[in-house]
């Protein structure tokens, strides 16, 4: 006779195990004026598991949803729709909540500082790999770190003062 071992689980109990690669969905704030690439990056970022927040296409809209969602991770543009700039709307916004920041835009130059930055940043036109990658890194546990959240914070504050 065969009895069951004290290892069988019932279909009910039976959870696959938890792989290193799968990590807990995060938010994800998109900042992106350009309605077709704000829905790419949306289904990119959807694609790895986690949630997206917005898009918000201007200044205003990006604070607000900031200060109600308080993403882990914001994907931002440097120009808006009001004209206003990404990188100021994201300084505005780390000073109210801790999260890892992606630009991607079309003059990355503007992001420069000669300093070496915490902060990804994505040329337009930019690869689905591209985005993915810069994603999966800000959300990694040494991205979300305290220590490198305030590195991020001085840059975007860094980059702010440049404008």
């Amino acid at each position: 006779m065969n009895l069951p071992s004290e290892d069988a689980q019932t279909p009910e109990t039976a959870q696959a195990p938890r792989t290193k690669r799968q990590r807990r969905a995060l938010d994800v704030l998109v900042i992106e004026d350009e309605s077709i690439i704000a829905k790419d990056i949306e289904l990119i970022v959807s694609d790895l598991g986690h949630r997206v927040i917005g898009p918000a296409r201007t200044h205003e809209e990006a604070l607000s949803l900031a200060l109600k969602a308080r993403p882990a991770v914001v994907v931002a543009d440097v120009k808006l729709a009001d004209g206003s700039s990404g990188i100021v709307a994201v300084d505005e916004m780390l000073k109210s909540i801790d999260a890892a920041v992606i630009f991607v835009t079309a003059v990355p130059q503007w992001l420069q500082t000669g300093e070496l930055e915490p902060v990804l940043v994505i040329p337009k036109p930019y690869s689905v790999d591209e985005i993915k990658n810069a994603v999966s890194k800000a959300t990694s546990k040494r991205s979300q770190s305290l220590d490198t959240i305030m590195a991020t914070k001085s840059a975007v504050s860094r980059l702010t003062r440049k404008q």
